[in-house]
């Protein structure tokens, strides 16, 4: 069996989705599987168990992407491509890879509902839309008896090495367990308040990890921060098996930092305003909402239209405050090493 798989974003949606490469993998390990997504995202699959290739689609290389895309998918015949993300771009690329078989879930947990044109099936699902559960679905179609799996990233020991060399540059030792708080662009109204993540900041055996888009972030802050600039996602991955290691934990927003830490096998506490956590925490988290009942809540926007973007009420909360939600998703498969 060959099966395509496409997710091209965003980071954190993409490793929520990577739970349907290990259900493939349980389920059909002689199946040969490819991924299609982002360049900037294609590092965070290296290693992946079942996963044989891998194909770098530019989402913003108009039509000369979409040939690029089909030339490369189309050296090899797909039995079924499933589109993991629910777009117009991610159901094209399913359709131009000529698989006889596309499928996609339905319209209400898809992005672009309209985009199931492109399909040749598309999946009913009465639980709460979510990246991991829909990738799941998906993959019960070409593989029945697929078990839910949550995503994990493995990192090789020589990038723990590395973290943990850059933990001790900024004082905080990981031999001891440590605290990762992601720290994120302000202006989002998924990040935490500025003077909150400060507080956060100067408690011992903590540090701020930032990556490109906050370069301002931690300026004139006394404390321990890590910044990973653009093509270190990999980073993460090392990050989160060194917080593992040493028993330490992760506190962050709803963004791809916080979920590739955990995927990597971190435990942590995701923070929520007005959106709704069931929709995308990742499976591992703990998250925990604003207290406070909000008029706006539930929320998807990615900018506020409530008050300035200084001022965002929803994430500006204790964390000893915060309501913890749980989550509309199966139990995964048992660890047989457990």
């Amino acid at each position: 069996m060959n099966l395509l798989l496409v997710r091209l974003s965003a980071m954190g949606d993409l490793v929520q989705s990577l739970g349907a490469v290990a259900s493939l993998h349980a389920a059909r390990p002689d199946a040969r599987l490819t991924f299609v997504t982002q360049p900037a995202w294609a590092p965070l699959l290296e290693g992946l168990p079942g996963l044989a290739r891998v194909v770098p689609f530019d989402r913003r290389g108009g039509l000369r992407g979409l040939f690029r895309v089909r030339h490369a998918l189309r050296q090899e015949r797909y039995d079924a491509a499933l589109d993991l993300q629910g777009n117009w771009k991610s159901a094209s690329v399913a359709w131009l890879s000529g698989a006889r078989r596309r499928v996609g879930m339905q319209a209400a947990w898809r992005q672009e509902p309209s985009s199931g044109l492109l399909l040749t099936e598309r999946v009913v699902c009465d639980a709460t839309p979510h990246p991991a559960r829909a990738a799941w679905e998906l993959a019960k179609q070409v593989a029945p008896d697929a078990p839910f799996c949550r995503p994990a990233l493995a990192a090789t020991p020589d990038e723990v090495a590395r973290e943990r060399e850059a933990l001790r540059q900024v004082g905080v030792d990981p031999e001891r367990p440590f605290r990762v708080v992601v720290g994120t662009d302000p202006r989002d109204p998924r990040a935490r308040r500025p003077a909150r993540l400060e507080s956060l900041w100067s408690a011992p055996q903590t540090v701020v990890v930032t990556g490109p888009a906050e370069p301002l972030l931690g300026r004139g802050v006394d404390g321990a921060l890590l910044r990973h600039g653009p093509g270190e996602v990999r980073r993460l991955v090392g990050l989160g098996a060194a917080v593992a290691a040493a028993g330490g934990d992760v506190v962050g927003p709803d963004q791809g930092a916080s979920h590739v830490l955990l995927a990597a096998g971190a435990r942590g506490e995701i923070l929520f305003g007005s959106q709704d956590p069931r929709r995308t925490a990742p499976p591992t988290a703990r998250a925990l909402q604003a207290p406070e009942t909000l008029a706006c809540r539930p929320c998807r926007r990615r900018v506020c239209d409530q008050v300035g973007a200084d001022q965002f009420a929803c994430m500006d909360f204790d964390l000893r405050d915060g309501v913890e939600v749980g989550l509309d998703l199966p139990d995964p498969r048992p660890d047989p090493s457990s």
